[in-house]
């Protein structure tokens, strides 16, 4: 409220207070650490990034870490001087202390250091000599983790600190997979950034093919999301389905109770998870953006990588939900897939089948007798002839645009707009077989279990 950069109003100001703060005290870590930080900071950054220009050099700052860089031959020594006496001691130079200690902050000396070209230079955990890299360590230790938990099931942080008597401590504590996840997708996120900036882009190159530093992630991925997933999983053929699933579910949820229950106070929680896998990284490093042929690859690639597991996992179904039309049955469709898989013939008219260890097709039943499918054809006609903007439905991929409207807007503006009103009714046959696979796997699995 006395702040000249906020003077914000009494309420507002108290409801920001009552956000950040945890029984009256400003907690460190929390989700507002960050932003909070960096509003105390942004003074600071002024004053330093008008120092840093002054004398040729680029200034960054993560949190409380400063960091100066320039290609002078001499370090400019208002920021930084070499201490005297001390080989290769620096400390900093007295207008930068003045500066901090203007912004209300103060040096620590013993975390200053100097980097040099030919040096290894790491600014926050990240390697920036010639571009920014991952730390060489810090992958193997990620490395090593990773083969832990596929082949046990659990792995475990080593730190190394120092005790009062300066003898070397070693401490060990477990790891949960979303801390792994999180750490590999550090990685990810710089290799990423590393290929984009030599114009190699992900887009141009085959989808199916991870490089050689994916290919560790995506082994994980399969493990996480399939292997050992908490929950059944239905994976849909394209994006739109799984909005036609989703609520589909929530309107038949007293008969499906393998899929979603109704708690107490009348919300509705799913019992199972809807894969999504468009526009994220998991699907990037899959290889899944939708379509038969990113189905035919994920069961390839699954069957692949689930045998060399050897961890527990595979205890609840993963369901492939697809178009039972001429795709699936095509030279490089998903039925021909399965056959070779499985060596079994899918016929289309099966409820589903098992195509290896927890992953099973479903397609969609064919309904009156006829040779083809999709899951559109379960929505009645009333709510598929619905006018949206001056333009009708088409299910096809390849549409006048100018008199028709596709899937996506038939999701969103129809299916997703209006599913209080929508009739799911048919969507039993569906739901139906995929909540037998969930019954029949964990059936399955509770009789091996028993015997083992």
């Amino acid at each position: 409220m006395k702040d000249k950069s906020f003077l914000l109003q009494p309420d507002v100001a108290t409801v920001l207070a009552q956000i950040s703060c945890y029984e009256n005290v400003l907690p460190q870590g929390s989700p507002c650490s960050p932003v909070i930080s960096n509003l105390i900071g942004h003074v600071l950054d002024i004053h330093l990034v008008r120092l840093a220009s002054r004398n040729g050099c680029t200034y960054s700052r993560y949190a409380d870490d400063l960091t100066f860089s320039t290609n002078k031959p001499e370090f400019p020594a208002c920021i930084a001087k070499y201490a005297l006496g001390e080989e290769h001691k620096w400390n900093p130079g007295s207008e930068l202390v003045r500066l901090v200690k203007k912004s209300g902050f103060e040096m620590n000396p013993a975390k200053t250091r100097m980097q040099y070209r030919d040096s290894r230079q790491e600014v926050t955990g990240l390697i920036v000599n010639r571009k920014v890299n991952v730390r060489s360590e810090y992958r193997r230790t990620v490395r090593a983790m990773v083969h832990h938990l596929f082949n046990k099931g659990n792995f475990e942080f080593v730190h190394k600190g120092i005790d009062e008597k300066g003898a070397v401590t070693i401490h060990k504590r477990p790891g949960t997979v979303n801390q792994l996840h999180g750490m590999l997708g550090f990685i990810d996120g710089v290799d990423l950034y590393n290929e984009r900036l030599a114009s190699k882009s992900k887009d141009s190159r085959d989808q199916f093919n991870a490089t050689s530093k994916e290919s560790m992630y995506r082994r994980f991925l399969l493990f996480k999301e399939f292997y050992a997933a908490p929950t059944p999983v239905i994976i849909c053929e394209g994006k739109t389905d799984n909005v036609y699933i989703l609520h589909a579910i929530r309107s038949l949820v007293t008969t499906f109770p393998q899929l979603a229950i109704t708690s107490t106070d009348g919300t509705i929680k799913l019992a199972m998870r809807i894969f999504k896998y468009s526009d994220t990284s998991t699907g990037r490093i899959l290889g899944i953006n939708g379509g038969v042929s990113n189905l035919s690859h994920f069961m390839r690639l699954y069957d692949r990588e689930y045998k060399k597991f050897k961890a527990p996992g595979a205890q609840q179904p993963i369901v492939l939900l697809a178009d039972n039309d001429a795709g699936a049955r095509g030279k490089g469709g998903i039925f021909n897939t399965v056959k070779a898989i499985a060596k079994t013939t899918v016929t289309g008219a099966e409820p589903f089948v098992h195509i290896t260890g927890n992953l099973y097709l479903v397609a969609t039943p064919l309904k009156n007798g006829v040779k083809e499918s999709m899951i559109e054809d379960f929505f009645d006609d009333v709510i598929k002839s619905t006018i949206v903007g001056g333009k009708a439905f088409s299910h096809q991929d390849d549409f006048d645009r100018d008199t028709h409207y596709g899937k996506h807007v038939f999701a969103q503006k129809v299916v997703r707009a209006q599913a209080d009103k929508i009739n799911f009714s048919e969507f039993k046959a569906i739901l139906s077989n995929i909540a037998l696979v969930i019954d029949t796997h964990r059936k399955k699995h509770s009789a091996v279990s028993l015997i083992s």
